[in-house]
């Protein structure tokens, strides 16, 4: 089987609250492909994930978001689910770990309402995403413009409205991006290497 994102470290960044089943099958597809991915939060050893409307399970905690570094990972994934959000906009850690994976250049997975706590956060002005509804006037406060298309690719950054059936299509599409975004990695520092 084909491991397009073989030895690749995939951030994937929660606090309580964050929505289970979209986190889970990211992870499991990134597995899947040949990434690492490590679960990043302001939570010390589990974090409990949010189905439906009630508590889900709990996820061991790879790393405190205090100790981590962007340099140290390939990509990052911010599933939704508002009630993690709230807690995460509460350290600086927060904006400063999202804010090295844009500067940086790296590819960044915002789902559903993520979108709308990084605009808070200011790491996204000017960037063009897709959101639910009820997130679109801060966005507008922002200065982050709002597309109908999910996905909405825009720089390092893709949006993804991934509701219900629409999950796989996403996850495949993430996929894609990050392999795209890899090549082009590559052939820039193959071309620098030649010069």
């Amino acid at each position: 089987m084909q491991k397009p994102l073989a030895g690749l470290n995939v951030a994937i960044l929660v606090a309580n609250g964050f929505h289970e089943i979209e986190m889970t099958t990211f992870q499991r597809a990134l597995l899947e492909a040949g990434a690492s991915p490590k679960i990043i939060s302001v939570e010390s050893s589990l974090a409990h994930g949010w189905q439906g409307k009630g508590w889900g399970h709990y996820h061991p905690v790879d790393k405190h978001l205090s100790d981590a570094l962007a340099a140290d990972y390939d990509v990052l994934l911010v599933p939704s689910g508002h009630r993690g959000h709230e807690k995460l906009k509460q350290t600086a850690h927060t904006r400063r770990f999202i804010g090295g994976f844009m500067m940086a250049f790296k590819p960044v997975l915002a789902m559903g309402d993520a979108v709308k706590m990084m605009a808070e956060l200011g790491v996204i002005k000017g960037m063009m995403v897709c959101a639910p509804e009820e997130a679109q006037p801060v966005l507008s406060q922002n200065n982050v413009i709002v597309s109908e298309n999910s996905p909405t690719i825009h720089s390092n950054l893709m949006s993804v409205l991934s509701e219900g059936d629409n999950i796989q299509e996403s996850v495949a599409s993430f996929i894609a991006f990050v392999e795209n975004m890899m090549a082009e990695s590559e052939d820039g520092n193959n071309a620098q290497q030649a010069a």
